[in-house]
């Protein structure tokens, strides 16, 4: 029995890849706040329906920054 190989084309690596990363899903965006005194507090939200690079933008605009010292710092995970 004969079986068929896969080859994948770089052109057809970065369609796929395109594919994934445009794909509009469900992103997880995490905040960590310094309140100061060692107390860090965690919060996370969910952004529905944005493509990876929409969800990063709105996640990076909930970073806080008091006296050019960074008091929150959200990272999409």
């Amino acid at each position: 029995m004969r079986t068929k190989k896969l080859h994948l084309t770089s052109l057809s690596i970065v369609m796929l890849a395109t594919l994934l990363f445009s794909c509009k899903k469900d992103w997880t965006c995490e905040c960590r706040t310094d309140l100061g005194g060692g107390t860090v507090v965690t919060t996370t939200t969910v952004i529905s329906g944005k493509t990876k690079k929409e969800a990063r933008d709105i996640c990076n605009a909930n970073d806080v920054t008091l006296d050019g010292q960074l008091i929150t710092n959200c990272e999409l995970k």
